[in-house]
């Protein structure tokens, strides 16, 4: 394989991201499946994603609009940080996937802000705070339920 063709798989996460309707909601729904059935899959690995997401998303997208729906490896790499610290459950799994995708789609302040930085830096960013959001309010979900 040629390095492209390594970034662009990496970048799509085995090419979930060609998948038709709403592509980094299946690069999240990867990531929960992954998780649940690979429960020590969890926080060592958000690091390595989010350099080598960093990467290939750099080399995919460039040149392409400012965030490309088949790059999910943003997606991916939010989810995953969405449940860093959580036990891998079934009902955790699903309310974090709720929660990151309502943080990744309305992109509150200042989630948006992030999303405007440029290149492979924006793509990431705004999923990674999305990320950060949607694990902090499944904390205290889990501390109110």
């Amino acid at each position: 394989m040629t390095r492209g063709r390594i970034c662009e798989w990496f970048a799509t996460c085995c090419y979930v991201g060609y998948l038709p309707a709403a592509p980094g909601t299946w690069g999240s729904l990867l990531a929960g499946i992954l998780l649940y059935l690979f429960p020590f899959f969890h926080s060592p690995v958000v690091i390595l994603f989010l350099l080598a997401g960093g990467v290939a998303t750099a080399q995919v997208a460039r040149g392409d609009q400012a965030d490309p729906g088949y790059v999910v490896i943003d997606e991916f790499a939010g989810m995953v940080i969405t449940m860093a610290g959580h036990a891998v459950t079934f009902r955790n799994l699903f309310i974090g996937f709720i929660l990151f995708r309502a943080f990744d789609i309305l992109k509150p302040y200042p989630v948006r802000k992030l999303e405007r930085l440029p290149g492979a830096y924006g793509i990431i960013a705004d999923d990674v705070l999305a990320g950060i959001l949607a694990s902090a309010a499944l904390f205290v979900i889990g501390r109110l339920l």
